[in-house]
């Protein structure tokens, strides 16, 4: 029998749920909702007015989603056969992209769909579903 994991994702958490037994493991992602991004004059007039900061701000999120993506795949069980993405925002196809980044990874991406949010149970029944089909 075929090992089948749906991932549930937004970029506060991840749902990974096992379609056979129903078990839920949850991954809290860490990522700051947003942070302050604000400049500085410079002491020069017409001088440059410290753009650097939101550069540094869009850079630690950027690396803050590459650390979360690791660890949703790293938490995929190694015997996994195939998965499927599914979820509200853009961090599914993040997660997408980080997956086809690693050369030899396991599991078959069967998809990546576009989902509301959901309760535990009804993320259960859309993975049971979807494995159906």
């Amino acid at each position: 029998m075929k090992k089948q994991i749906g991932i549930w994702i937004d970029l506060r958490h991840a749902w990974l749920i096992d379609a056979s037994s129903g078990v839920v493991n949850k991954l809290k992602s860490g990522i700051e909702e947003s942070a302050a991004t604000g400049g500085s004059r410079s002491g020069v007039a017409y001088g440059p007015q410290g753009g650097d900061m939101a550069r540094s701000a869009q850079e630690r999120r950027h690396h803050e989603e590459d650390r979360y993506f690791e660890a949703v795949i790293g938490a995929i069980p190694s015997d996994t056969d195939e998965l499927i993405i599914f979820g509200p925002s853009e961090a599914k196809y993040g997660l997408q992209n980080a997956t086809e980044g690693i050369r030899h990874f396991g599991p078959r991406l069967l998809g990546v769909e576009t989902a509301d949010k959901m309760t535990e149970p009804q993320m259960e029944a859309w993975v049971r579903e979807y494995f159906k089909r």
